[in-house]
């Protein structure tokens, strides 16, 4: 039974896999013509696919240009995520001096994800003043 139960999610996933790969490889064409207009979420979520390598050549400086792009147009998780590639050097050298305050600016502006990098990487965070 767990044989027969196996084999239906194995052919199951070959099934649909070319679909997914079809539609993240129509991810990075949808999100480029948008991004070069100026929307900046597309900009941030293109950069996603470059860092990680996601049907895309995993490419650093591109995606921390993008990124780049995303935070001066006011993306949060965009400006963690130069932060996090600038502390431990993914595009450019690592530089921590630099990195922690961008990761702490990104947390303090309410990106969850900047505030758990932040503590993932050991980034000292700023105790709160009393109101």
């Amino acid at each position: 039974m767990k044989l027969r139960a196996f084999c239906v999610v194995a052919a199951l996933a070959a099934w649909f896999a070319p679909v997914s790969v079809r539609a993240q490889t129509e991810n990075v064409a949808r999100l480029e013509n948008p991004c070069a207009s100026g929307e900046f979420l597309a900009c941030a979520n293109l950069a996603v696919l470059y860092k990680h390598g996601r049907n895309v050549m995993r490419d650093y400086p591109k995606a921390l240009t993008l990124f780049l792009r995303a935070c001066e147009g006011g993306v949060n998780f965009a400006c963690g995520n130069v932060g996090e590639m600038t502390y431990l050097g993914l595009g450019v050298p690592a530089n921590d001096t630099d990195g922690a305050p961008i990761l702490r600016g990104a947390c303090r502006r309410g990106d969850a994800w900047s505030c758990e990098t932040a503590r993932r990487l050991g980034v000292k965070m700023p105790k709160k003043r009393p109101a």
